[in-house]
């Protein structure tokens, strides 16, 4: 984590024309998490209709940025340990990209004209800025119940994020997405408050996180409050890494898949501006492991997560992951070297088609169709691995061990 201070550079920034989008891009205050109260519904949900296509662009790789807001001389801070839980969790998206065993592999369903919105993510790190809190801007409702010590509209914080990014030199290609994660007591409306603001109760029309675009569209970004505050934003879900982070990684995960399925608000987004998140807001599913507040229904790269679901076209509702692809290939558990083995792939895929099939055996050249011959140079253990990749860019795979023997003489 690199740290930054000083004073925002809030001069000229370059301005790049998003490859995602056509003309002027009008900016959107998009994808809002909406504050309900912590009841765990478990019944997966049905829409009236699928989630229809805008005609707008979806991403079909990401790199995502997390910006930690500590201002300086402010007394605003993170909890012990919240920011390595959402760095580690960002890191683990990555290290899982393309498996279809977790909520981000549903994405891949929704496409343009350039392809799915892959799960296809890397890391690019975290910033920790200081610089100086601006005047407070707006007003949280009084129910809100943590006293903010601040409050600061979307359009300032906008400013944060554009002066980060222009100070670090951080990358703002069409692929680049930067969440502002905040610290507890620093609170946030779209405006000038008291309704849309973070935190504000049912009646307000508050949130619990949204995302947007900066307002010459080049910045796509993600706002994420301090969610851990009894009674908001799924505070009282199981915590299954005891870090007071845990509410705002699963307004971090719809966020994110939203911004990948919906980044200029002109994707996949119906009639009444719900995305693939908003329609499952309160969807958990089934758990997984875990008990009572150590409960989860993820994982993700090894680690346990308790996240709600994402709305599948395919599947015509809320799904915690993609239907599973089952493949299998048979190979002797004995072969001589030398000698030609035929390999044959079936798979059975739920939905959409394959792409393709890659063969590895440990042993040079790979192979690339469903069936294909190997002969292995030498004796020894090898490890035979195929991977399919479906038309949403998942990959799956299945393995098996292999002893080759000394060629027949």
């Amino acid at each position: 984590m690199s740290v930054k201070g000083g004073a925002l550079l809030l001069g000229a920034v370059v301005a790049i024309v998003l490859s995602l989008a056509s003309g002027a891009v009008a900016k959107p205050f998009a994808g809002v998490v909406r504050d309900l109260p912590t009841a765990r519904p478990r019944a997966h949900v049905a829409a009236a209709a699928n989630l229809p296509y805008a005609g707008g662009p979806v991403l079909h790789s990401n790199r995502t940025h997390v910006i930690f807001w500590q201002p300086a001389g402010s007394r605003l801070s993170y909890d012990p340990g919240y920011e390595a839980q959402v760095e580690l969790f960002m890191a683990r998206v990555a290290r899982d990209s393309h498996r279809p065993t977790n909520v981000y592999g549903l994405s891949g369903q929704y496409t343009d004209s350039g392809g799915p919105a892959a799960y296809d993510s890397t890391y690019g790190g975290a910033v920790l800025a200081t610089d100086p809190l601006p005047p407070s801007r707006c007003i949280e409702p009084a129910e809100s119940g943590p006293g903010w010590s601040v409050c600061l509209t979307d359009a300032q914080l906008s400013r944060e994020i554009e002066g980060v990014v222009a100070a670090d030199r951080l990358p703002r290609t069409p692929r680049d997405v930067f969440f502002l994660v905040l610290p507890n007591g620093l609170g946030t409306c779209e405006t000038s408050g008291p309704s849309d603001c973070a935190l504000g109760g049912i009646a307000a029309g508050s949130f619990c996180g949204y995302h947007s675009t900066s307002t010459d569209g080049t910045i796509l970004y993600a706002v994420i409050p301090y969610n851990a505050v009894p009674g908001h934003c799924q505070s009282a879900n199981p915590r299954p890494d005891a870090s007071t982070a845990d509410p705002s990684i699963s307004t971090l995960s719809h966020e994110h898949n939203e911004l990948v399925t919906d980044p200029l608000g002109n994707g996949w987004i119906d009639a009444a501006g719900l995305e693939d998140g908003d329609r499952c807001v309160a969807q958990y599913g089934s758990t997984l492991g875990g008990s009572g507040a150590g409960e989860w229904n993820e994982v993700i790269a090894g680690g346990h997560y308790f996240l709600q679901e994402e709305w599948s076209n395919q599947d015509h509702g809320c799904r915690p992951r993609p239907a599973a692809a089952s493949v299998t290939f048979a190979v002797p558990k004995r072969v001589p070297a030398r000698r030609r083995v035929r390999l044959a792939g079936h798979v059975r895929l739920p939905h959409g088609s394959i792409l393709a099939y890659d063969w590895f055996f440990g042993d040079p050249p790979a192979g690339h169709h469903r069936v294909t011959a190997h002969a292995f140079s030498r004796p020894g253990t090898y490890r035979v691995i195929l991977r399919v990749t479906d038309s949403a860019q998942n990959w799956t795979f299945a393995s098996h061990t292999v002893n080759v023997t000394h060629a027949a003489s």
